[in-house]
């Protein structure tokens, strides 16, 4: 009987330990942002949110935020853009485009920007983030990162068998980071799975809002994800992870 009460006891705590790695999270930031196309990608200096749109250059966006979500302005950068990532190395704005390509922001209200690198190695529809310290930007092509050195573009080895959608439109390319991890998706599933920076898996958590596959990014100690308004008001929702 003894052995039966503690095989009883080993199921349960399984099972409680299993309903709850298996809750889905709630966002702790929640704000609209009208794109003008597809409410792509997020990030932030420590001050404000902006967020930048993707599909048509000649509507191409960036937006600004109060860290509460209330709009200060919108700036025309005219580039079909996948990612917005800000560098705490150089305290600029950097995008990336669906041409491959690197950019600087060298003048955000005025529109004006600078080619650093042309990424033509890299898969369609990448959407690639920033390291923390402003040294490194990473890549994911369905579970393979692909990481370079921002001073001079050197690969590192690739870390490979991370966890994504099975498509673009599912965030099979597109990668978030911080200090200690990288974080990546599958948005049809609307799960985020978190590993350490050698590709160690940590754990996964479920997202409750926002399933928009390249929108995964990391900023002010969030995680983020958008419900994509295409062509309308999409909403952007903030997650603590851990």
């Amino acid at each position: 009987m003894k052995t039966l009460k503690l095989s009883l006891s080993v199921l349960f705590h399984l099972i409680y330990v299993g309903v709850l790695s298996a809750q889905t999270l709630s966002p702790k930031v929640v704000f609209k942002d009208d794109p003008q196309t597809h409410n792509m990608h997020l990030t932030s200096d420590g001050f404000y949110y902006y967020t930048c749109n993707g599909g048509k250059a000649e509507l191409g966006q960036i937006s600004k935020y109060s860290l509460a979500g209330i709009k200060v302005a919108s700036f025309d950068i005219k580039l079909d853009m996948r990612s917005i990532m800000f560098n705490t190395r150089d305290n600029k704005f950097y995008v990336y485009t669906y041409a491959k390509k690197f950019y600087r922001i060298d003048n955000l209200e005025q529109g004006k920007y600078a080619e650093v690198y042309d990424f033509s190695d890299r898969a369609e529809q990448s959407v690639p983030a920033i390291s923390s310290n402003g040294r490194q930007i990473y890549f994911m092509e369905a579970g393979d990162v692909f990481k370079y050195k921002l001073r001079n573009r050197k690969l590192f080895p690739t870390l490979s068998g991370l966890k994504t959608g099975k498509n673009h439109e599912n965030g099979s390319t597109v990668i978030a980071v911080d200090k200690k991890h990288i974080y990546c998706w599958d948005a049809a599933e609307q799960m985020v799975f978190i590993y350490d920076q050698e590709g160690k898996f940590v754990k996964s958590v479920k997202l409750s809002k926002g399933n928009y596959g390249f929108s995964l990014s990391f900023a002010n100690g969030m995680v983020w994800v958008s419900e994509d308004g295409n062509y309308g008001e999409g909403t952007w929702y903030g997650y603590v992870v851990e």
